[in-house]
C-alpha cells in the first residue's frame, strides 16, 4: 500500500479546509480496503473512510488516525435493480439509472459525494432520499469480515444512518427502482441542476448546506404556526429561513463567509479554518435558538470537533 504520512485533508474535502491525518491511504479494491484495515489493526490505528470529502468539516489540527479514501467505484444492472460500489460518485449513479430509464434517483442530481457518503447521511432533495428505493447493503466491519443488511436494517432517519453510530464501513449498495421514461427523467435532472447551480456554482468551496432542516411534527404546534407555510416545505422548516430570519447572511468571520443568497451556506472564501467555520456556525445556532425556541443540528459531520 502506498502510505502517506500527514497527508493535509484541506486537499481532498470540498470545503478545502482540514488538518493532517497521521496516515493516509486510498483504496480501490475490496481487497485494498480490507489490507488497509488489517494495517490499522496491526498498528493500532482508530480510522476514519472519506468518500468525495463533501458534508465535512475537519479540525484545523487534523486526525491522529488512519484515513481511508475510498475509491472502490463500479456498477451493475440486474434488471430494475442497480448495484453500485460506494466509492462511486453519486452522480455517476444519478446519470446511469437515467439513461437506463429507471426512476427514483434522478432528484439527487447534482449532489456532490459518492454513494457510500449519500447513504452514510441519508441524502436527499426535493422530497427524494437515497434510501427510498434502497434494497440492501453489503457492509464490512473494522476486522474486514462482510455482511448484507436490508434497508430495515440500516436504521433511516432524516439526513440519517445507523452507519453514523456503528463504524461499520459501507461497500456496495442494491437499487431497486422504478421503471421510467428517459426524456422526462432528465428534463427534470436538468432543471434540479440548473437550480442546484445557483446555490453551488462550480468551484465554490463549501460542504453543503451546513444545518439539518427540521422535522415539523417534533416542534411545538405554537412555533409551527408563527412559520410561514411556504418555509415548511416536506413537511420541515426550513434552516435557511431560520438563519436568514436572524440576520446570518453574509456574515464573515476570517475567510469564512455566509452566501448573501443563502443563509445555510457556509463557504470558505480564501484560507479559512475550521475554528472559524465553526464559530461563525455555533454564533448563528444560537440567535436562531434565542428568537425561535429551535436547535439546529448540523447535517455535515465534525470531524475532531466537539459538538456544535
Amino acid at each position: 500500500m502506498d502510505i502517506i504520512k500527514n497527508f493535509p485533508l484541506s486537499k481532498i474535502t470540498t470545503l478545502g479546509i482540514g488538518g493532517p491525518a497521521k496516515e493516509f491511504i486510498i483504496a480501490r479494491t475490496e481487497g485494498e480496503l480490507k489490507e488497509a484495515l488489517s494495517y490499522a489493526k496491526e498498528k493500532n490505528l482508530k480510522t476514519f473512510l472519506i468518500g468525495g470529502g463533501s458534508n465535512l468539516l475537519v479540525s484545523d489540527v487534523g486526525v491522529d488516525f488512519l484515513v481511508i479514501k475510498n475509491e472502490i467505484a463500479g456498477m451493475k444492472l440486474e434488471g430494475e435493480k442497480v448495484k453500485v460500489f460506494s466509492g462511486t460518485g453519486l452522480q455517476e449513479l444519478v446519470d446511469f439509472t437515467i439513461e437506463h430509464n429507471l426512476s427514483g434517483l434522478e432528484n439527487l442530481t447534482g449532489i456532490p459525494g459518492s454513494v457510500g457518503g449519500a447513504i452514510f447521511g441519508n441524502a436527499g432533495a426535493y422530497g427524494q432520499t437515497i434510501s427510498d428505493h434502497l434494497e440492501s447493503v453489503s457492509i464490512l466491519n473494522e476486522e474486514g469480515e462482510s455482511k448484507d443488511l436490508s434497508k430495515d436494517e440500516c436504521g433511516f432517519n432524516y439526513r440519517d444512518s445507523m452507519f453514523k453510530k456503528n463504524g461499520l464501513i459501507i461497500l456496495e449498495v442494491t437499487f431497486s427502482l422504478d421503471k421510467g421514461d428517459r426524456e422526462q427523467l432528465q428534463n427534470g435532472a436538468k432543471e434540479i441542476l440548473s437550480q442546484r447551480l445557483i446555490k453551488y456554482p462550480a468551484g465554490i468551496k463549501c460542504p453543503g448546506s451546513f444545518f439539518k432542516n427540521i422535522i415539523a411534527e417534533t416542534l411545538p404546534k405554537e412555533i409551527i404556526e408563527k412559520l410561514p407555510p411556504e418555509k415548511v416545505p416536506y413537511g420541515k422548516v426550513n434552516a435557511g429561513y431560520l438563519l436568514e430570519e436572524v440576520g446570518a447572511k453574509g456574515k464573515r468571520l476570517g475567510d469564512i463567509e455566509i452566501a448573501d443568497y443563502h443563509a445555510n451556506l457556509f463557504v470558505n472564501i480564501g484560507n479559512g479554518t475550521a475554528k472559524d467555520f465553526y464559530d461563525l456556525a455555533k454564533q448563528q445556532k444560537q440567535k436562531v435558538e434565542e428568537k425561535f425556541g429551535i436547535t439546529l443540528e448540523p447535517e455535515v459531520q465534525l470531524v475532531n470537533l466537539p459538538p456544535i
